[in-house]
């Protein structure tokens, strides 16, 4: 009988040594892309690789993750989302492909005249790009004479992934490389085209799901964008 005490007694121990494992140990075990993202950052939008809507290369998840005062990451919602059409592993201009890691959200933006969130924010015009073309103001959102497209259904709403030293403005900021790739957004569809590919953006083609997205995100949770993580 005292045997089998000290075995109940030392078996509890060893729950219970369990049951204290840290939030933060368990948080990285469950949720490996959590060690990614800076400690300051409390809000995280994920996009992965899904079949749950259909089985392409580009059928993905976008998933809102935000942690709670224990520590803990919970996901809030979660969209039906489409990549580009060769799917992940952005590594050159036109390869149609969505790029792989963690990124900032350089701005947000839409073609009301107001910002509907708290990130920072630019109104798109039918004038506005973010130029693909070779030269010094590669990766650089510009306002084009002429052009007439830029506030077209599907870039109606979204934000500018911070990816490859993108520009807002011409010279602003560290040189983008040559060629790696340019105007990588989260945005909308067109319309009766929700879930086509795109040629490297990730399409979330609800826009009220968008915009559910661009009013949740507050700039004091330092959020960060995950891709295939």
């Amino acid at each position: 009988m005292v045997r089998r005490l000290g075995f109940l007694v030392i078996m509890l121990a060893l729950c219970g040594g369990i049951a204290l494992t840290p939030v933060g140990a368990a948080q990285a075990a469950e949720r490996p892309w959590a060690r990614l993202v800076p400690d300051r950052t409390t809000q995280v939008v994920r996009t992965i690789s899904s079949r749950e809507y259909c089985r392409q290369v580009w059928c993905t998840v976008t998933q809102a993750w935000e942690k709670n005062a224990e520590g803990r990451w919970q996901k809030r919602r979660e969209f039906r989302s489409t990549i580009g059409s060769n799917g992940w592993g952005k590594q050159r201009e036109g390869d149609r492909r969505s790029p792989n890691g963690v990124y900032a959200i350089k701005t947000t933006f839409t073609t009301t005249s107001d910002n509907p969130g708290r990130m920072r924010w630019k109104q798109r015009r039918p004038t506005s790009i973010v130029s693909s073309s070779a030269g010094s103001n590669y990766n650089t959102w510009l306002e084009v004479r002429g052009v007439t497209s830029g506030d077209r259904p599907s870039m109606r709403s979204g934000w500018v992934l911070d990816f490859n030293n993108v520009r807002l403005r011409p010279g602003a900021g560290p040189a983008p490389v040559q060629g790696a790739g340019s105007g990588i957004f989260y945005h909308t569809s067109k319309p009766g085209h929700s879930w086509s590919p795109t040629a490297g953006c990730t399409q979330v083609g609800n826009a009220r799901q968008m915009r559910w997205l661009l009013t949740w995100l507050d700039p004091s949770a330092s959020p960060r964008v995950v891709q295939n993580r």
